[in-house]
Formats: C-alpha cells, sequence, structure tokens
C-alpha cells in the first residue's frame, strides 16, 4: 500500500491517542475521520509529530461531530516545525521517535478554536482558501466575461442577461470582504 497508513494506535490518556504512522514517498495527503462519535461540546485537535530527537508536535486542525473528516497536505508539514505553546512532549511521548506520529487530543470545541486561532499552520489554510477563491472568482469572471455582448447585440430571447458591471462589483466586493476576513463565509 502506498501513502500514509496509520498503525492501530494506542490510547496514551483519558483524552489522547496516538498512532505511529508510515510515510512513502507518494505520501501527499494525511485523512482523519470520526469513527466513533465525541461527547457534546467536543472534537479532536489533530497534532503531527516528524522523527526527531525532541518532539515537534505541529498542530494541524480539528474533528468533531459536525466536522467528521479532515485532509492535511503532507507536503506542507516540515520536518523541524515546532507548534505554539510547548508543544514538547505531548501524547506521552517525550522524544520524537524514529517514525511519524499523529496524535489526537479530545478537548472542548471552545478549546479548539483557541488553538486554531493561534495556529500558523491555520494561516496556510487561509492563505490557500484564499488563493482558491480568488483563483475561481477570476475564472468565473473571465469565463462570463467571454460571453459579454453590447446591448445593440442582444436578442430577444427566453435568457436572462446580467450587466458585466455587475458581476465585477458583487467580484470586488467579495475580494474585499475575503481579504479582510478569509473566513466570512462560515458564519
Amino acid at each position: 500500500s502506498s501513502g500514509i497508513n496509520a498503525e492501530y494506535g494506542e490510547r496514551v490518556s483519558e483524552t489522547e491517542f496516538l498512532s505511529n504512522l508510515t510515510v512513502t514517498s507518494s505520501a501527499l495527503h494525511i485523512v482523519v475521520f470520526v469513527t466513533e462519535p465525541f461527547p457534546e461540546g467536543y472534537g479532536g485537535a489533530i497534532y503531527f509529530n516528524w522523527p526527531n530527537p525532541e518532539p515537534t508536535w505541529q498542530y494541524l486542525g480539528f474533528i468533531s461531530n459536525n466536522k467528521p473528516s479532515a485532509i492535511f497536505k503532507a507536503s506542507q508539514l516540515k520536518a523541524g516545525s515546532n507548534g505554539p505553546g510547548g508543544l514538547g512532549s505531548m501524547f506521552g511521548v517525550s522524544a520524537g521517535g524514529n517514525q511519524p506520529q499523529l496524535g489526537i487530543s479530545a478537548l472542548k470545541l471552545t478549546e479548539i478554536e483557541q488553538l486554531t486561532a493561534a495556529n500558523d499552520s491555520s494561516a496556510v489554510t487561509v492563505s490557500s482558501n484564499v488563493q482558491f477563491v480568488q483563483t475561481m472568482l477570476e475564472n468565473l469572471y473571465n469565463y462570463l466575461s467571454s460571453f459579454a455582448v453590447t446591448q445593440q447585440q442582444m436578442t430577444a430571447s427566453s435568457e436572462h442577461w446580467v450587466k458585466v458591471s455587475a458581476v465585477n462589483q458583487w467580484y470586488e466586493r467579495f475580494k474585499t470582504r475575503m481579504t479582510n476576513d478569509p473566513n466570512f463565509w462560515k458564519k
């Protein structure tokens, strides 16, 4: 099998689960999903640890009953990148070990929200989301603009027409909102 395969993990505390990973050269993503529901108001904070002399846990994101799966790009995980807040010895691991590890910590969702806001890797995700949305919108705008006709070229038909300037105005407003608050669409 190729990619990243989680071996059967172990429970290292009442709220922490640790799994060793086998990584191959074709590993592009880490996929995590809920197999049993969390207690109400709880979720799983997901961390990744590269094999190093010292543990280098990196907070990746979370899963919950309302968000039962998550995918992370393995290529964005850098060996030697320390996570925030002294994440050195988590999940009962005081040394980095000789293979990558995935840790899941059951926390209140309010605690997880604070982790996400304070984490550098979430900025990468937000940045890539902004880039994706802007690229998608530019593509949509260019596509719609290719069908633009002048008022004299319009013929009577059952089709509805939208001014290109209205699409452009919407696009500029959306871009501004995305720049000011990349998560506005989640509210």
